[in-house]
């Protein structure tokens, strides 16, 4: 018996609709159907996935948050304590896919800040590429730096009889492939789920009083 291995459910963000890469993808040649057969005993069946983690991003190596982009934010936000609260509560509200279901008003309630900084903050991530609002209400963290793996419970279609919830693996390179051919997605947090994408590098302290001295020395 010959069975062979499929690829996992592609999914769009916010999306129960699988869908396959595309050539045009940088990660085609990683996602997909594979073409290698596997050998199994008669009666037998087997399951095959690609590894939860992936190379080749930011920090190299995941599972749920990359400890790269922890180290990474606590020196950006080193001086913006409010951007770096709201990014870590997103961070650990986040469903399984990386979305973050909660208003501001809820966000600034459970961090004692007015709603107005939690949306500077949510501003100031959405121009880093760290996030956007695929709908009102909703933000989505960036899945090349923090990713929430798992199952999720989506409709799938049934012909001829009502659809049934089904579970499909939520996992960092399909969410991904789906971004980058998504051109609903703001170009900033596309380019961030890019392979090779860089953080910006945070600005020294020496660097910043320079400057201000410069401006000050200006009359």
């Amino acid at each position: 018996m010959r069975a062979q291995p499929q690829g996992d459910p592609r999914r769009a963000p916010g999306s129960s609709s699988p869908r396959a890469p595309s050539i045009n993808s940088p990660y085609a040649n990683a996602l997909g159907p594979r073409k290698n057969l596997v050998e199994l005993p008669v009666g037998h069946t087997a399951e095959v996935r690609p590894p939860v983690t992936a190379g080749d991003f930011i920090g190299k190596y995941f599972a749920q948050d990359s400890l790269e982009f922890l180290r990474w934010a606590a020196r950006y936000f080193r001086d913006d304590n409010v951007t770096l609260c709201v990014l870590l509560y997103m961070m650990g509200s986040q469903e399984v896919g990386g979305a973050v279901e909660l208003k501001q008003t809820e966000i600034a309630a459970e961090l004692e800040m007015d709603p107005a900084q939690v949306s500077r903050a949510q501003t100031k991530l959405k121009r880093l590429g760290l996030a956007y609002s695929p709908k009102k209400g909703s933000i989505q963290l960036q899945p090349a730096v923090t990713l929430r793996g798992g199952y999720r419970l989506i409709e799938k279609p049934v012909r001829g009889s009502a659809a049934k919830r089904v579970k499909v693996q939520v996992e960092q390179l399909s969410l991904l492939n789906e971004i980058v051919l998504d051109s609903g997605v703001p170009e900033e947090f596309r380019d961030m789920a890019l392979p090779g994408a860089k953080l910006p590098k945070p600005r020294s302290k020496a660097r910043k009083r320079m400057r201000g001295e410069e401006a000050g020395g200006v009359r």
